[in-house]
């Protein structure tokens, strides 16, 4: 009897899930043998495929995603731009800064991880999380620590965010579609039992179509379980010249916490140079960042990357 190497369904992204699919019905339909032994199950999984691919090309002609991606992205930015802000204020000499710090990062804190959230959910959180900080108790620690562009940064973000969400939404209402996560959990509970019934009728019969078939289907299975599931080695940003940073502009004393965003980009092995993402692929640590001086900032990797790269910056008096 062959085994059948297990599928990574899960871990597939959305395009490459519907191209598993297909390449598994095109394979069915190149053995009538497979095929008679799963007539049952057949039109439902060729129903659910084909609604899956139409969802997949309302994905690609959406206007809407990669707008929403971006727009998410720099609701993330804000929101760990000010936690980490706020940190650094943590560690003041002035103790009415420490304290505004303190107060303002437990209350960031009893939100959880608002980047791991859904979009509904998120849009939800920061705007409770908005509300919460231009209250008096909390507005005016904002005030005391200079954070008040970041308080107009979240909210243009998440005005930006929402509005996205509401238009995308309203779009897709005006489209027949179904959810996708529920058709490809549908999809993948069959592909489960034809799976089984394939494996039942090679035990009983141990016929060569079977193993033929089982060759062919685990070599696809290899292949998009080493292709197109998430890397699971981490890429470290602190290794040798790997990650690049541009160099940060002079900046201005202002008697307060000085926290530039550098611009950072991996390359590994000769392969193309990619720009790293801010709160999605790397934190930020300052330290030595008030007085005028030389100031330095950690890059800290996260998600794919792991490690950590130092630079450093200057702050003049004018």
């Amino acid at each position: 009897m062959k085994k059948i190497l297990t599928a990574l369904l899960q871990k597939f992204r959305n395009e490459a899930h519907y191209e598993f699919m297909i390449v598994f019905r095109n394979l069915i339909q190149k053995f009538p043998a497979i095929q008679s032994i799963l007539v049952a199950l057949w039109p439902d999984f060729l129903s659910f495929l084909t609604k899956e691919g139409e969802l997949i090309n309302l994905m690609r002609k959406s206007d809407y995603t990669k707008r929403i991606e971006q727009a998410d992205a720099r609701v993330d930015r804000a929101v760990i731009g000010m936690k980490e802000a706020i940190k650094s204020f943590m560690h003041h000499f002035d103790p009415a800064m420490i304290a505004a710090a303190e107060s303002l990062n437990n209350r960031f804190a009893a939100f959880g991880r608002i980047s791991q959230k859904s979009y509904e959910e998120e849009i939800a959180i920061v705007n409770l999380l908005i509300a919460d900080l231009n209250t008096p108790e909390y507005s005016s620690k904002i005030a005391t620590l200079g954070l008040s562009p970041w308080i107009s940064e979240l909210q243009a973000a998440e005005t930006e965010f929402e509005l996205l969400i509401g238009q995308r939404n309203v779009e897709t209402a005006m489209k027949p579609q179904g959810p996708l996560r529920e058709i490809r959990r549908q999809i993948n509970a069959l592909y489960h039992k034809m799976i089984d019934r394939i494996t039942a009728a090679d035990t009983m019969d141990g016929a060569e179509t079977y193993k033929l078939f089982i060759d062919e289907l685990n070599a696809q299975i290899r292949y998009f379980n080493i292709h197109n599931t998430p890397s699971q080695t981490k890429k470290d940003i602190g290794a040798g010249d790997s990650c690049m940073v541009e160099t940060i502009e002079i900046q201005y004393y202002t008697g307060k916490a000085i926290t530039p965003l550098p611009k950072a980009f991996y390359r590994e092995g000769g392969k193309q140079e990619v720009e790293l993402v801010f709160g999605k692929d790397f934190s930020l640590t300052y330290k030595n960042n008030v007085e005028a001086g030389t100031a330095s900032v950690t890059l800290h990797g996260k998600n794919e990357y792991r490690g950590r790269k130092t630079v450093t910056f200057n702050i003049i008096r004018q």
